[in-house]
């Protein structure tokens, strides 16, 4: 009778020794799956501003007044979206600011052409029309600069 305790003992035994293995392995598991969504969401965020940076190029070259809608993938995590320069005006970037886990990262499109508009509506997880059009000259920004004008639809 004094062995009684003896099968609840090992089974004890062997519930901590899992618990000890597999805490860090989940653990791993959730820094990876991080790692890997936070890189997923920048790619996603480089294919927008990437598509959206060659329409505005072809726009360009065919000047006013050609125009083009087309789709665009806005990943989750988005902070803002700059078209133009830093002070929304008339330039030649396309910058989208996105939330990882280890800080604000900047995705930077460029253009050859220059480009001016306003994309702060799309700063959303989701999927949108843009409307991307030449302009002879920028009133919305700079009456006496051509550019290429970026909005949603």
């Amino acid at each position: 009778m004094r062995w009684r305790g003896q099968a609840s003992t090992e089974i004890m035994i062997t519930v901590a020794f899992v618990v000890t293995i597999m805490f860090p392995l989940l653990l791993i598991a959730y820094l990876q799956s991080t790692n890997v969504s936070d890189q997923l969401g920048v790619q996603q965020a480089q294919q927008t501003v990437t598509k959206i940076a060659n329409y505005a190029d072809v726009v360009g070259a065919q000047g006013y007044p050609s125009r083009i809608s087309i789709q665009v993938f806005m990943p989750p995590n988005i902070e803002n979206i700059t078209v133009g320069n830093s002070s929304n005006g008339v330039g030649h970037e396309l910058i989208i600011n996105l939330r990882t886990t280890s800080g604000v990262t900047q995705v930077v499109g460029l253009t050859l052409t220059k480009v001016a508009g306003d994309l702060s509506t799309i700063a959303r997880p989701g999927t949108y029309f843009i409307k991307i059009y030449a302009e002879d000259n920028c009133t919305q920004v700079d009456p006496l600069q051509d550019c290429v004008y970026i909005e949603r639809v």
